[in-house]
């Protein structure tokens, strides 16, 4: 573990995966469409989704997961035009 990255830092991200695997579990009667959970790097950062999809079409889970990382990349890139050059 490195030092910028505290063991309470990591215990929460690991949580975020438990819970995901959890909700899989309790649902596990209904039709798995796919689980997706990205945690960008950053102390503190929140992780911008999690995902459980109940409809088997591949392409739907693949544009939710498309739709919220360009979401994503444009508000990062909002920010770092905000910021100008240092």
């Amino acid at each position: 573990m490195s030092e910028d990255q505290p063991a309470d830092e990591v215990e929460k991200r690991a949580l975020l995966f438990e819970s995901m695997a959890a909700q899989i579990r309790l649902n596990k009667d209904a039709k798995f469409g796919g689980a997706f959970l990205c945690i960008p790097p950053g102390a503190g950062v929140e992780p911008f989704s999690s995902l459980m999809l109940n409809q088997e079409q591949p392409g739907i889970f693949w544009a939710a997961i498309k739709t919220l990382a360009d979401m994503a990349l444009a508000e990062t890139d909002r920010q770092q035009r905000q910021q100008g050059f240092r």
